[in-house]
């Protein structure tokens, strides 16, 4: 138990470590990362451009600049962001409540339409509703972030629900394919022929052996929330990290940048290793 727990931890951090490495990287090769918005000021002097390009400069060396910022990361220091002036802690405990929140109640709406949705189709066996469930479910999945944020933007509705729709689809159709395959297994097939009721055989004959698939289904369901999530806090105005990862990114803000990459690929691997040790551990618990 002890092992398996240490060899999670190392593997977390053998990921965030690469995950930030990696963010640095890319972020420094990208084009126009030397420039700076502020050089365009004409009421700078010479020295000041000068020293903003030194600031600039002085993250060019990726190792450099990555081995800097793991010292400070052991201390306890993010660092400072240089467009917004402020500590990256400070801009994070402002933040990342909003987009946990929104997270969370999006995350409650999908489930409850996906596996609502995918249970009333399965029972009702009504082609019509299966064909309404199927377009429903076809349409949204193929519907861009940023266009459905912005109809939610015109409409003046949560955003949350913005991304609920957006994500709702894939639970939908993995929770219909899963209580297909369900029905069909020898021990349900034998309660449905001595009488027992629809309902009866759903709670007690097909939800049990397929909770570690779902328990699965939740940390893949919660990697796809974040990355639908973080573009419509951008176009929805919303306080969270998707706005300020925006807003880092137009200014080149490398510290802010890097921490950002930490905090979503944490969320992203913490959600992941917890719904395989939970599947895990029921899968164990039944057996």
């Amino acid at each position: 138990m002890l092992r398996s727990l240490a060899l999670a931890v190392l593997r977390l951090l053998a990921i965030l470590l690469m995950a930030t490495l990696l963010g640095a990287t890319l972020i420094r090769v990208a084009p126009g990362f030397t420039s700076d918005e502020q050089q365009l000021n004409s009421g700078l002097s010479s020295q000041s451009i000068q020293a903003l390009r030194q600031a600039r400069l002085v993250d060019s060396d990726i190792p450099r600049y990555y081995a800097g910022y793991i010292r400070s990361l052991l201390r306890g220091d993010l660092g400072t962001s240089r467009s917004l002036n402020q500590p990256v802690r400070e801009l994070l405990r402002e933040r990342l409540p909003v987009t946990l929140w929104n997270i969370a109640i999006a995350l409650l709406a999908a489930w409850l339409i996906g596996m609502a949705l995918a249970i009333i189709t399965h029972l009702a066996h009504s082609r019509v509703l299966t064909f309404v469930s199927e377009g429903l479910s076809g349409a949204f999945i193929s519907t861009p972030a940023a266009v459905l944020a912005l109809v939610f933007v015109l409409l003046r509705q949560p955003p949350a629900l913005a991304a609920a729709l957006l994500v709702f689809p894939k639970i939908y159709r993995y929770c219909r394919n899963l209580l297909l395959e369900s029905y069909e297994l020898p021990h349900v097939l034998t309660a449905r022929a001595k009488g027992a009721g629809a309902w009866r055989v759903l709670a007690w004959h097909v939800v049990p052996p397929a909770l570690p698939q779902l328990l699965a289904l939740i940390g893949v369901s919660i990697s796809l929330m974040i990355g639908v999530l973080l573009p419509i806090e951008v176009i929805c105005d919303v306080p969270g990290i998707g706005q300020l990862a925006w807003q880092a990114a137009e200014a080149r803000d490398l510290p802010l940048l890097v921490n950002l990459t930490l905090v979503v690929a944490l969320l992203t691997i913490c959600a992941t290793m917890f719904s395989d040790a939970a599947r895990r551990t029921f899968t164990r618990s039944i057996a």
